[in-house]
């Protein structure tokens, strides 16, 4: 969602709580992309380099906005994915996970054959240096929209949980953890940067 006039632009993490957000603030964005998903989640570097030199064109220079996002815990962002994609409704389709523990879905996560992608990959540039200027943890959306509504001049919107992932049996052992702690290292720096 872009909102360059009033001094920022949301970046959409996957499964980072940005169709809450959307939901509230899209009727305020001067652009907003909700489909395809690679369009509606580009990361920063695909912001930066086809984006902003469009809004530069049309009269917003880099430097009169900020970029933000929500950062999750990857291991939370993963518990989430592998719940959201064994939906009755999603069964059939590419990446359902209704038929795989957490730990088979985690090796699978692990050996690159699940699309999730991860959160260092959508902040930071080739160098490895976060290019996105202000990040929230997802746990703390509440400041994250104190934020961005004080920046609209609008009232806090009180938020209601959408595109929520469901329950589902099954634990993460020790074993996976570690596993998937040792895969999200960056993630994890990532994270312990967020405000």
């Amino acid at each position: 969602m872009c909102f360059a006039d009033r001094g920022f632009v949301f970046l959409s993490m996957p499964k980072a709580g940005s169709t809450v957000l959307q939901k509230h603030f899209a009727r305020h964005a001067m652009i907003l992309f909700r489909q395809p998903p690679g369009m509606k989640h580009m990361s920063a570097v695909t912001f930066e380099t086809t984006m902003a030199p469009w809004l530069e064109r049309y009269g917003h220079p880099r430097a009169s906005y900020e970029t933000m996002c929500l950062v999750r815990h990857p291991l939370d962002r993963a518990v989430s994915w592998w719940k959201y994609r064994a939906r009755p409704e999603a069964q059939g389709q590419p990446n359902w996970t209704g038929d795989l523990t957490f730990a088979q879905f985690a090796d699978r996560l692990i050996g690159g054959d699940v699309p999730l992608g991860t959160s260092s990959n959508f902040v930071t540039d080739a160098d490895g240096r976060v290019i996105v200027d202000r990040m929230y943890r997802y746990e703390h959306l509440d400041v994250a929209t104190a934020w961005m509504s004080e920046r609209l001049g609008i009232p806090a919107p009180v938020l209601e949980p959408t595109n929520v992932s469901p329950a589902r049996e099954g634990e993460m052992d020790e074993a996976t953890r570690t596993r998937l702690e040792e895969h999200f290292a960056n993630d994890l720096t990532i994270y312990e940067q967020a405000l």
